[in-house]
This record gives structure tokens, C-alpha cells and sequence, in this order.
């Protein structure tokens, strides 16, 4: 079978999906195996270096400091050209946040928090 060609749609959906398992994706990225993200099923039906570009502009998409994050037509560039790209750095919200973010639950329910639900101020980039 013939893997077709990935519609910028895909691509960000795909990036999406990549965020909520953002640290499987970074842990298979460092150890060169990212394509293991994609359903097995569908490995055969799609090219490997589309779906790892998708992966990598994902990867750059959450970067710890806003600065170094695509704006959102840079990433549609990445995603439709052959330009290289530059090397993602570590999430910031991988292993060492996720131990910050238990003790934020487990403080917020001694304070009293009902549903566990934060409060989150959005920054302009």
C-alpha cells in the first residue's frame, strides 16, 4: 500500500493528540523511536517522514518558554515545506512539573477545594 500524503488538518491534529501524551512523545523522541506514537494500524498507510515532521513541530509547538514556540503560521510553514527544523528542547511540562503539579492538588484540597479545578491566567506571547 502506498502512504499518502499528510493535509496540514492531519498534521495538527495529529500535534494535538502528540500534547496530550506529551511525555511518551518526548521519551520515545530522545530515544529516536517517535514514529512508535502512531497506531500500528495506521503505520502502513502514512509516510514515516511526514508523521515525524508533525511530531517534531508538535514537539516545538509546547516548548517551556513561549519565545522559542512557533506562532501558529510558522508551524503550518514547517509543516508543508522540506526546511530543516530546529532540535525541540524538553517540555516543560514533563516528569519534574507533574511532582510540582500533585503537591498544587494535594494543597489545593487542604485549602478546600471542592473539584480539584485551578485557576489559569492566559500570557499574550
Amino acid at each position: 500500500m502506498q502512504p499518502h500524503k499528510l493535509d496540514v488538518a492531519s498534521c495538527i491534529t495529529l500535534i494535538l493528540t502528540l500534547n496530550v501524551n506529551l511525555i511518551q512523545a518526548w521519551e520515545l523522541w530522545k530515544a529516536d523511536s517517535p514514529f512508535e506514537l502512531v497506531d500500528p494500524i495506521l503505520r502502513e498507510s502514512c509516510s514515516e517522514d511526514q508523521v515525524l515532521r508533525c511530531i517534531h513541530v508538535g514537539l516545538l509547538c509546547v516548548e517551556d518558554n513561549a519565545v522559542d514556540r512557533p506562532i501558529m503560521s510558522d508551524a503550518i510553514s514547517m509543516l508543508t515545506s522540506e526546511a530543516q527544523l530546529p532540535l525541540p528542547k524538553q517540555p516543560a511540562f514533563s516528569n519534574a512539573r507533574s511532582i510540582v503539579e500533585e503537591k498544587s492538588l494535594s494543597k489545593s484540597a487542604e485549602i478546600g477545594s471542592i473539584n480539584y479545578v485551578s485557576m489559569s491566567t492566559m500570557d499574550a506571547r
